[in-house]
């Protein structure tokens, strides 16, 4: 799923990391905790690849330490090898599936960081973007795809992904789903809901300031919080989908 920066992609994967973890009472008074699923712990595999990555070496290298990191935590780093980041990646999986004799879930934050932060050098982005090729390409190896329940990949751009020809072309992209148009962000009903009640409060704030007049409503102020941010909309309004507004404006 691709979606600017600051829309709370990072949020969604810390929360789906704690939904496979098995952490229930970090769900408590919600839905899913009133449900009858049971919460079963499964392994995760978190990686964010928003760390500076400037050449491919640092790229492979900061790739092979995230994930040994992991491999340490679980205490398996004995059990797993791999020179490469893939082969490293390959071997995780099969330790972690091996140890726990159940799928577990890959979960990647910013996966196209390392290209899009190198744009202005076509070559060091097209290097970067190779071995992020043969990164992904691990999921798609018929021996992985048993042992994992769940990937997701959240970016800013759908082209780098597309682009990196099979090598991912097994993944399901949502990005324009009208299903999850209103996965990250909020939308209309959500922002009525969960600011209501600080309206008032900002609305004050804003006429000490001199950001608003002294007549003004919090109807007025709600009017300019959506000017401020127009609201993204991934489906199109003609369709009845709701603009969704970026998080951190409020």
């Amino acid at each position: 799923m691709s979606r600017p920066r600051r829309f709370g992609k990072t949020l969604l994967l810390f929360t789906l990391r704690e939904f496979f973890s098995g952490n229930r009472e970090r769900f408590k008074g919600l839905w899913i905790d009133r449900s009858d699923f049971d919460f079963p712990r499964i392994p995760v595999i978190f990686l964010s690849l928003s760390m500076k990555t400037p050449t491919p070496q640092i790229l492979e290298d900061s790739l092979l330490t995230s994930l040994q990191l992991i491999a340490q935590t679980a205490n398996l780093d004995n059990k797993v090898i791999g020179k490469t980041s893939d082969m490293y990646f390959e071997s995780l999986i099969l330790a972690l599936h091996n140890e726990s004799k159940t799928e577990i879930a890959v979960l990647i934050d910013e996966y196209d960081a390392p290209v899009t932060r190198n744009m202005a050098n076509v070559e060091m982005a097209q290097a970067n973007a190779d071995i992020l090729h043969d990164f992904f390409a691990t999921l798609k190896k018929p021996e992985i795809m048993d042992r994992v329940r769940f990937t997701f990949i959240t970016g800013i751009t759908r082209h780098v992904l597309t682009s990196m020809d099979s090598g991912t072309n097994q993944l399901a992209d949502i990005s324009m789903d009208p299903k999850y148009a209103g996965l990250c962000g909020f939308t209309l009903a959500e922002f009525d809901s969960l600011f209501a009640d600080r309206l008032e409060s900002t609305l004050d704030n804003c006429k000490k300031n001199g950001q608003m007049k002294s007549t003004d409503t919090v109807e007025d102020l709600r009017e300019k919080i959506f000017h401020w941010y127009d609201g993204y909309n991934w489906v199109g309004r003609d369709q009845g989908s709701q603009p969704i507004f970026h998080p951190q404006i409020f």
